[in-house]
This record gives C-alpha cells, structure tokens and sequence, in this order.
C-alpha cells in the first residue's frame, strides 16, 4: 500500500505547473514540461503493474552466482546498469569540450549529468520511503524502484535527445537490455523496472525541454589562447 499511495501523490502532483526559470524547475521537469506525458503514462502502467503483482511468479535466487539472464552474458546488465554508461558520456563530453573547446560537447556532458544526479536522488529516496522487498533476496529491501533502470533509460533519453533517435533507439535497446535483466535476476518486479524507467527518461526528456525553453547551462567553457577552463554559474 505504501507504493500504491506514494504513486497517487506522483500523480497528483502532475498538475503543478511552473514557468519561472528557478533552481527547482530541473528537479520538477517531469511534471512541469512535456515530459509529464511520459511521467504520466509511466506512473499509470506502473500502478496497473502493481495491481496485478500477485499473479506474477518470481524464482528466488540463493546467490548473485546464480543470477544470469540470457546466459553467461548475465553480469553484462548488472555492470552496465550501474552508471558506467552516465559516467561515461559525462566525462567523455566534458573533457572534449574543455580539450577541443567545443561549447555543444560541454553542454551535452552537463545534460547527462543532470538528469542522472536527479533520477538516482528521486531512486534513492524512493527506495528509502518504500521498503520493498526484492522478489528473490528477501532479505534486502530496496527493490522499488529501480535504479539500474532509471540510469540506464536516462542515459538513452539524453542521447535520443541530443543525438537523434538513430543512436537513441540503440541506446534504449541497451537501457531495455539491462531492465529486462534485473526482473530474470529476481532483483526486481516488473513495476521496479516501470517505475525506474519511467523516473529516468522523465528527467532526461524534461531537464532537456528545459534547456529548449531557455534553462541556462550551468557549465560553460573558456577559452584562451594558451589553455582554457571552466566557468561554473548558477542562478536563483
């Protein structure tokens, strides 16, 4: 009942709109840009998922050992959903842009690291708030929501974003890849994995829609005739 009621709270709160540019408006952007459409549908699939959760079966699993979805390339969604793919866009980006002086590989190292900062916090206070027990490891109570995917499925927003759906249908491939992963594993129920997805492409798409409407970069190069920096800015 805590997720049912945690997720009506969600839902209400798509009505909150915002157009002044303050330092919450990236925090809010799943509920005050377009992103709410995705926010919204996710939130009612979940909650849908969630009200069937009974009639779904979950082996236990005895150890991480013995956790392997599609085969031995098992630990490849395990490793992959752990930020290595966030971490890795950000600093590629941001160190190019500073080296190359490329203001736009500035900006799309910042987008990522946005939307991942705010998707993981949202995970992590959410796991706290709820307590789920994972359906294989009942000894472990932060299955709800999902955290490999929201990074993963943020990760492939950001880049459908700001690299056009060809490289971002590959991306969510991955970021479905590793979710669909995490549910064979028995880390996770089916609404874990909704309810992750839904939480990191939300902040992908809307930490994006905000920068189109204007959101100012917080990061932004200088450049020198003998070297360069950065310049970090924020706005209250």
């Amino acid at each position: 009942m805590k997720i049912f009621s945690l997720l009506i709270l969600f839902t209400l709160s798509i009505q909150i709109q915002s157009k002044e540019v303050r330092w919450y408006n990236d925090l809010t952007s799943p509920i005050t840009t377009d992103a709410k459409y995705i926010t919204m549908g996710g939130l009612a699939s979940t909650l849908m998922v969630y009200a069937n959760k009974s009639n779904r079966t979950y082996r236990k699993r005895e150890s991480l050992k013995e956790a392997k979805p599609f085969g031995k390339y098992g630990i490849i969604g395990d490793i992959m959903g752990r930020g290595i793919l966030n971490v890795t866009y950000s600093i590629g980006y941001l160190a190019h842009g500073y080296y190359f002086q490329n203001e736009k590989s500035v900006q799309n190292g910042e987008h990522m690291t946005k939307a991942s900062i705010y998707s993981s916090s949202l995970i992590m206070l959410t796991k706290l708030l709820v307590s789920e027990r994972r359906p294989g490891y009942p000894d472990d109570d932060s299955s709800f929501p999902s955290g490999h995917s929201a990074g993963s499925f943020a990760f492939a927003s950001v880049v459908a974003a700001r690299h056009g759906w060809y490289w971002g249908g590959a991306a969510y491939s991955i970021a479905s890849f590793i979710s669909i992963s995490r549910i064979n594993d028995d880390f996770h129920y089916l609404h874990d994995v909704i309810a992750g997805a839904t939480i990191g492409a939300a902040y992908g798409w809307g930490t994006y829609y905000n920068y189109k409407s204007g959101s100012p970069y917080f990061l932004s190069p200088i450049f020198v005739d003998n070297g360069g920096g950065l310049n970090v800015s924020w706005s209250y």
